[in-house]
């Protein structure tokens, strides 16, 4: 390894463990703002991050002076950041000069890295403490002051005179307090009407609760979404930032939103402790936070408080069907609630197996809790979704699950929506509808309804209410890519291309957007591929599609989308493969394909007509 002579520090956090105990999302926002800061300052100077560890960072300078000067500017920049997000917080750095090796990667090693490390630990919280051989260095500079700390025992090390930096020329004041409230009254009086909800973060010791923690981040983006005064976007786009570092204020560009709810989720036995903030994402600024430990049998009562403190936190308003609307109490049973999560998490990965998975889930939670209302209605959405998947009389098995999910809950939009499904796929498209007009009179807000609901009227041909109902679950979900193009499907039929191009163009933007975020997501491809296909794009949509089918190989509704594609772009023996495929995989679409105008080229094919006809035996 090549060795070179450079001034190098480490900083960290000044009692981070205390606060990590008692703050966990905070103290994890607080490592954000260090490597945040750290990645603008030390560049400044000429420096290099080396890497961070934990709630520390090293890096390296070609001076002692640079080193100097980005750590005192790092101390200073941290304490008015960290004050800017609820509590001012100190750093302790420790800058050393040495002879160090240097790994291909980077990394340096050697005594001089450890000592830097052991000068770090000698200082005070808001400290930049320097080793002897820095202080020759700088000792004449007028702009540098310097503290003899005397003769210190440094673990590892030895004994080693230090000395504490500081500089005239640098600031180190920070912003008074009531300047600092005034700035935060600001954020607050400024309307803030869209607000993201992040995934909460797992932080209990087998980090085996992420679906615990993305039930309680959910029930609570649902509660918020509907409310009628803020946009709330959708799950699938604020769990697209799960695990990344990313300062709030480009979440907040990136998701269009105002504001952004954060949280850890830390769960020992009975005992939870949840820990959630409110961020202004335009400026970073916090607007509110707060720790519940509770009983884990408490979890409905600290969402429903959750969601009411940050529509009090925003100063929203609230009417009397809203407040109906937020959080209530499904289950007394905990561990049925649990495997209802579980079931959920896994529904939400969209491929057949996680839906098997899934309804294994949901029949453990009905098992343990027969009054369980959203279960039930869960059991029946997974019972359809498997339809045609195997010889089981799913649709018998989710009418029977509706069923008991209505009787027990009959105010339950979901459940509504999830009996309509099945009454859909029977082709008892008028009884579909009256459920569906129910769940929506209950909920108007339920992206699923107005979506499923427009899909049972493309099937039935009632094309101009299916065009309504795609555009009015746009509205609900404005990020959406799939309401989008089926929303062109349907203008195609209905009055053409030139009223549908311009929606297939808005369907491609909305599926890249979701790809950006999700990029391994096979239906935002095939959709995006017929998307292209339309567009007369043909390279792109064979790409695309191809692209779907490796992510997805046995998935029918990918293969068969895949199939339209190719069936629009000319790709006619391909795309009755793909069809074939879908139908060995389980698809249920007999209904479907007569209204669907991608196969119009194909309508006379031989292999078609069989094809269709194999389906409707089925």
């Amino acid at each position: 390894m090549e060795r070179t002579l450079v001034a190098l520090w480490f900083a960290d956090i000044g009692g981070y463990s205390a606060h990590a105990a008692e703050d966990e999302s905070g103290a994890l926002r607080r490592v954000q703002v260090l490597q945040e800061l750290a990645s603008e300052t030390v560049p400044q100077f000429r420096g290099r991050i080396v890497k961070f560890v934990g709630d520390a960072v090293l890096a390296q300078f070609p001076s002692a002076e640079l080193a100097v000067r980005a750590a005192i500017t790092l101390s200073n920049g941290y304490i008015q950041r960290s004050e800017a997000i609820g509590r001012i917080e100190h750093l302790r750095i420790g800058v050393h000069l040495a002879d160090v090796a240097v790994a291909a990667d980077g990394d340096l090693y050697g005594d001089g890295v450890n000592t830097a490390a052991r000068i770090q630990e000698a200082a005070e919280p808001g400290q930049v403490v320097i080793s002897q051989d820095v202080w020759r260095q700088l000792r004449r500079r007028r702009e540098f002051r310097f503290e003899h700390l005397g003769d210190r025992s440094l673990k590892g090390i030895g004994s080693m005179n230090l000395y504490v930096a500081t500089m005239e020329s640098v600031a180190t004041s920070v912003s008074k307090p009531r300047e600092m409230d005034n700035l935060r009254s600001q954020a607050q009086m400024t309307a803030i009407r869209s607000l993201a909800v992040l995934p909460f973060a797992d932080l209990s010791a087998e980090r085996d609760q992420e679906h615990f923690g993305d039930g309680v981040a959910e029930e609570i983006l649902n509660a918020l979404a509907k409310i009628g005064d803020l946009r709330v976007p959708a799950r699938t786009s604020c769990f697209a930032f799960r695990g990344l570092s990313l300062d709030a204020r480009d979440i907040g560009r990136r998701l269009g939103v105002e504001a952004l709810l954060e949280g850890s989720v830390r769960k020992a036995g009975q005992r939870l402790r949840i820990t959630v903030q409110l961020i202004d994402s335009r400026n970073g600024y916090q607007l509110w936070s707060e720790r519940f430990d509770r009983e884990v049998a408490d979890i409905f009562a600290i969402q429903d408080e959750i969601a009411s403190s940050v529509v009090t936190a925003l100063g929203l308003s609230v009417d009397q069907r809203e407040k109906r609307h937020l959080v209530k109490t499904s289950t007394a049973d905990v561990e049925a609630y649990e495997f209802y999560l579980r079931g959920r998490k896994l529904f939400q990965k969209w491929t057949r197996e996680n839906i098997i998975l899934a309804r294994e889930m949901f029949e453990r939670a009905v098992a343990l809790d027969q009054n369980f209302a959203a279960a039930w209605a869960g059991l029946a959405t997974a019972h359809v979704h498997l339809h045609g998947c195997d010889s089981e009389a799913h649709l018998e098995k989710a009418r029977e699950a509706s069923t008991r999910a209505l009787r027990l809950d009959p105010q339950s939009a979901e459940a509504h929506v999830a009996a309509a499904q099945g009454l859909s796929m029977e082709q008892r498209y008028a009884d579909a509808a009256a459920e569906f007009e129910r769940a929506l009179e209950l909920d108007p807000t339920l992206f699923d309804a107005h979506y499923y609901y427009a899909r049972s009227c493309f099937k039935s041909g009632d094309l101009e209410k299916s065009l309504s109902l795609f555009r009015q679950a746009q509205s609900v979900r404005p990020d959406d890519y799939q309401a989008v193009y089926l929303e062109a499907l349907v203008l195609m039929q209905l009055r053409g291309w030139n009223e549908s191009r311009e929606a297939y163009q808005r369907a491609l933007e909305a599926g890249r957007k979701h790809l950006d975020l999700q990029p391994d997501d096979a239906r935002a491809y095939v959709l995006g591929a017929g998307a292209f296909a339309r567009l007369g794009e043909t390279e792109h949509a064979k790409e695309w599609a191809e692209r779907a089918m490796s992510l997805a190989p046995d998935d029918d509704a990918i293969l068969y989308n895949a199939g339209c594609a190719l069936a629009v772009v000319g790709e006619e023996e391909r795309a009755l493969d793909a069809l074939q495929r879908a139908i060995r995989a389980g698809l249920a679409g007999g209904d479907w394909i007569p209204q669907d105008p991608d196969w119009e080229r194909l309508r006379g094919h031989q292999r078609f007509q069989t094809l269709l006809q194999q389906l409707r035996s089925s």
